[in-house]
């Protein structure tokens, strides 16, 4: 609560004194403070509070201010719009871009691979194949990681299926709680539920939310075949570094006490493939291949993704009470808002303002890519200990800065997001990645302790910096950075 109240009394401030002018208008110094009141209900949350409240405060009060600026109320002249819808469209404009609409189709994907229980027999399938040591745990992960990234991009739901399965293994091998070895089991899972999808477009929600955070200008570069054929490695790298120093630093001496039999006892528990699993299964196979072709077909990604959520209502695998009760509508919200920060800074002369100043020391050092790549990537780490819902607001600012790094220096946009993706998938501290406490209640808190998140975040570190060393030279010999 105390930090709620003293980011919203800076926000107020700046409403008030308006202290960047004359370069920031007063238009911008209004929305600037309603933004960080709003950031600091995202931020801190007291009492749980959920993503809507600092929703509606921005909205509403943008919304607001846009109207009383377009009537003459204060300062008139200074918004460019000729009509109330205009208005609506930039304010709103979030909810009807094809990244919410792809969004919402990918929730209900995990919430039907989480009913269904495909996802769980997809996770004990791989587990009972490998050995049952340190290494076959840590491949078992890897690989159901990358299974359930293509079954479904909802990283919430992945957290679900691997981290009770996890707290499972942990107590069979009677470890103790919060110990090394079930700090090593856990957080493995966690880490591959987590990072490996994010190497394609729709292995992840970064896709699709930095799909609608990409300027219009830009916005066609921002497809599944660029994607993947940029990201991919990188992410593979990060994924494979992050699991063998996992695996050399964060394992016990020990071996481990467990008989591969236990997951085989646990797959035949699941029974046979149920009707409703192979429907699921074969719809969500469908998409990917229909996702990874789109330049053969011509449809596009929400097109793809909303027939796949109509298939999957009228085989009545999600039932009418379920399109509500399924998934989260907050967090599609709170991703709505976050796509529409871009233009509203665009109107209010909050990106005029704050381009400028951070353009040229950007820029001074685009032409060596490997120093850029590195320096803005450790920046945006910097960022992510305040900015904490995935940087999101950062990226708001900054985005239109794509534009000239593509047209001056040659930098494929997709490169350069590259930084906004490890910021994203960032964590040192629990509070800075919002699936680490999802996990942690999911557990009762059972399966790490703090330090052990420290050294799990530095690994990502790690493999991230490790990742940009082998990704410049693949971007420069596929010539998407020159």
């Amino acid at each position: 609560m105390l930090g709620l109240l003293l980011i919203s009394a800076l926000g107020i401030l700046i409403a008030m004194v308006q202290p960047f002018a004359p370069g920031l208008p007063p238009l911008g110094h209004y929305v600037m403070g309603t933004v960080l009141v709003g950031l600091g209900m995202w931020i801190f949350r007291p009492g749980m509070l959920p993503f809507m409240s600092g929703i509606s405060l921005i909205l509403g009060v943008t919304l607001a201010l846009f109207f009383a600026f377009k009537a003459g109320l204060v300062f008139p002249g200074k918004v460019p719009f000729k009509s109330p819808q205009q208005i609506y469209g930039v304010v709103m404009g979030g909810f009807t871009s094809s990244a919410v609409w792809t969004l919402i189709p990918a929730l209900f994907f995990g919430f039907v691979l989480q009913k269904t229980g495909l996802g769980k027999r997809v996770a004990y399938m791989v587990l009972k194949t490998f050995p049952a040591s340190w290494l076959g745990l840590a491949i078992s992960w890897l690989v159901i990681g990358v299974a359930l990234s293509c079954l479904t991009p909802s990283i919430t739901v992945r957290v679900a299926i691997v981290v009770p399965i996890a707290i499972g293994i942990v107590e069979a091998c009677k470890l103790e709680f919060r110990s090394k070895g079930s700090a090593y089991i856990c957080l493995l899972a966690w880490g591959m539920a987590v990072i490996p999808g994010t190497g394609w477009l729709t292995g992840s929600l970064f896709g699709p939310i930095m799909q609608g955070f990409f300027p219009p200008e830009i916005k066609a570069m921002c497809n599944f075949d660029d994607w993947f054929r940029i990201l991919a490695l990188p992410w593979f790298v990060i994924t494979i570094v992050y699991v063998v120093l996992a695996f050399l630093i964060a394992k016990p001496k020990e071996a481990i006490s467990f008989s591969a039999d236990m997951f085989k006892e646990e797959y035949k528990k699941l029974g046979s493939l149920s009707k409703d699993e192979l429907i699921t299964l074969i719809i969500l196979l469908a998409t990917l291949v229909m996702f990874s072709t789109e330049k053969i077909h011509g449809i596009p990604t929400p097109a793809t993704a909303l027939g796949a959520l109509f298939l999957l209502i009228i085989f009545r695998i999600i039932a009418g009470p379920e399109i509500s009760t399924g998934i989260n509508w907050d967090v599609v919200c709170f991703f709505g808002v976050a796509v529409a920060l871009p233009p509203i800074f665009g109107v209010s002369g909050i990106s005029a303002w704050f381009g400028p100043l951070i353009k040229g020391p950007i820029m001074s050092i685009a032409g060596a890519p490997l120093l850029f790549m590195l320096i803005i990537t450790a920046g945006l780490l910097l960022i992510r200990f305040v900015d904490v819902p995935w940087g999101f607001t950062t990226c708001a600012l900054t985005i239109m800065l794509l534009i000239p790094l593509f047209k001056d220096f040659g930098y494929h946009p997709l490169v350069v997001t590259m930084a906004y993706l490890i910021a994203g998938n960032f964590f040192l501290l629990a509070y800075q990645q919002p699936w680490i406490p999802m996990a942690e209640g999911m557990i009762q808190g059972r399966g790490w302790a703090p330090a052990h998140v420290a050294e799990f975040g530095l690994i990502y570190v790690a493999s991230a910096f490790i990742s940009l060393l082998v990704s410049v030279p693949y971007w420069k010999m596929i010539g998407v950075i020159r």
